[in-house]
């Protein structure tokens, strides 16, 4: 029994290690939208077996990085406008849930977190540092949610978060769109610090339907109709 234990977890920490590969790989864009995942190459290169490849794109696949294709494997999601429009949109309405109640919730400390990640992403865009800011941009959102206190809204906020970064990341290539976002963030931080629930709303709401615009005029020569 204690073999057939320490085996099975064996199995789920490589089915990890692999979805933690996998989403890197499709985040910083080595596998693109419409990607077909190589599983053999995927676990010669972990040195692994591709039974935890497979298991691990499965997950994938719920999570929705992932589609399958009968007889032809795993592919990288490719969304459609629909899909990206639905996705924003159901964020718009949770995070301006988010801020109502961070504005309610906060402690000083973690208003003073959010600023100093502002402060970073300034010196992100400042360098030219996409990759840093867009990391930064991820850590305040989720700080934010942490601060709400609410483990629901944490939760459906985490499963929409991985489908989220598939496109996230594509609407803050810019120093334009860089200064925009984080000027954004800084409008949001100014509501919560006065606990003014409403403001802190609709700053929030307005943050996620503008990043809504900024990846579309980006990119939506990519998306499917």
């Amino acid at each position: 029994m204690a073999e057939q234990a320490i085996e099975l977890r064996r199995s789920q920490t490589l089915v990890a290690i692999c979805e933690q590969e996998i989403e890197r790989m499709i985040l910083d864009a080595d596998l693109e939208m419409g990607a077909r995942i190589n599983e053999l190459a995927l676990a010669a290169r972990l040195g692994i077996s591709r039974g935890p490849v497979r298991e691990a794109c499965r997950s994938l696949v719920q999570a929705g990085l992932l589609e399958t294709r009968a007889n032809h494997g795993f592919f990288v999601r490719k969304l459609a406008h629909s899909d990206v429009v639905d996705l924003y949109d159901l964020r718009a309405g949770l995070m301006r849930l988010a801020g109502q109640l961070v504005a309610q919730r906060a402690t000083a400390a973690q208003v003073a977190q959010l600023r100093s990640l502002t402060d970073a992403m300034d010196a992100a865009c400042a360098d030219g540092d996409t990759w840093r800011f867009q990391d930064l941009n991820i850590e305040f959102h989720a700080a934010l949610v942490q601060a709400t206190r609410n483990r629901r809204l944490q939760e459906v906020y985490q499963g929409l978060s991985k489908e989220s970064r598939l496109f996230r990341r594509r609407a803050l290539v810019s120093k334009a769109a860089m200064k925009a976002s984080n000027h954004e963030h800084r409008a949001i931080i100014a509501a919560v610090a006065k606990h003014d629930s409403t403001r802190a709303a609709a700053t929030m709401e307005n943050h996620i339907l503008r990043g809504k615009e900024r990846f579309l005029s980006a990119a939506s020569d990519e998306l499917e109709r």
